[in-house]
């Protein structure tokens, strides 16, 4: 279990430990690992660790994140005691992540993400080795997009590479397109696009095929609203009458039906608006059209 001083060795994971540990020289070796001074941080509490029939207790304890995904890792702060063993993975990390090491296929398995880490055999135990990659969590990587004046995310890695930051790694550049994509200031001083994109349906449009229909109030006056399905065109008009089949029908032909291109194949209501009450009486005006379809059967308005 004696691990090596000279370079952070990784997490080992099949040593059925309890509690998450690890040892000073490997500790010191993965803050070295990440341009970390070597001073350890303050443990939360004080306990004592049983390894191999001695007692050693707290010497302080260490941030390390344990990357599980290609964008995505834990972050643990556990202690350290003065023993040369590697950084031992508890069983108490494992059951709260939901984390379990498949010795068939050499990997460690997160059921919560849906992922499968490779992991390595070395010194005659399984070992999750990662190196010197440390991602960037998002709350970290929008306070560098804003330090740098909202920054575009391509200047901005290239400016992390040059100044030789261990931890800016192609996901690090994939994590500040998604904050700048977030960024609400960045979206609206955004250059407009040179070019106009258009993407084509995938079924024909057709204007005046299928027609919708709705009843509104606009402040305590009927409103009558017509939408082309297709194309998404729209007209309105306030109805001069009290709402009726008469009056639902002239101010119907009086914005679409004489304006455009006549009766439309097809005319839906929504039974769950207004216009459901009037579908008896209106139904016999609408015998020009090949179809009258009502949708949504959620009742009906009373007369």
């Amino acid at each position: 279990m004696l691990a090596a001083k000279e370079k952070f060795q990784g997490a080992c994971l099949d040593t059925c430990a309890q509690h998450t540990v690890i040892g000073k020289p490997q500790a010191e070796a993965y803050r070295a690992s990440i341009g970390q001074e070597a001073d350890l941080e303050t443990e939360k509490e004080l306990r004592s660790y049983r390894l191999g029939g001695c007692t050693f207790n707290t010497l302080g304890a260490v941030s390390i994140r344990l990357p599980i995904a290609e964008d995505y890792f834990l972050p643990l702060f556990f202690n350290v005691i003065a023993l040369n063993v590697p950084f031992l993975l508890g069983l108490y990390i494992m059951d709260r992540y939901r984390m379990y090491v498949n010795n068939v296929t050499n990997h460690l398995v997160c059921v919560n993400e849906g992922v499968a880490v490779p992991v390595v055999r070395k010194y005659g135990h399984i070992y999750l080795d990662w190196g010197s990659d440390i991602l960037y969590t998002f709350s970290e990587l929008q306070r560098i997009h804003k330090h740098f004046y909202l920054a575009k995310p391509e200047r901005l890695y290239a400016l992390m590479r040059r100044s030789k930051d261990k931890e800016a790694t192609l996901g690090t550049l994939r994590q500040l397109e998604k904050v700048a994509e977030a960024c609400d200031v960045c979206q609206r001083l955004s250059k407009e696009p040179s070019r106009f994109r258009v993407a084509m349906p995938e079924e024909d449009l057709c204007f005046n095929r299928r027609v919708m229909i709705e009843l509104m109030t606009l402040e305590q006056t009927p409103v009558l609203h017509v939408v082309d399905r297709d194309t998404r065109f729209s007209a309105a008009t306030f109805l001069r009458d009290r709402v009726s089949s008469k009056s639902v029908w002239e101010a119907f032909l009086g914005i679409w039906v004489a304006v455009y291109a006549g009766c439309p194949e097809q005319l839906h209501a929504d039974q769950g608006c207004r216009t459901s009450g009037l579908s008896s009486r209106v139904e016999p005006y609408f015998q020009h059209f090949n179809h009258f379809k009502h949708h949504c059967p959620r009742g009906t308005l009373p007369s």
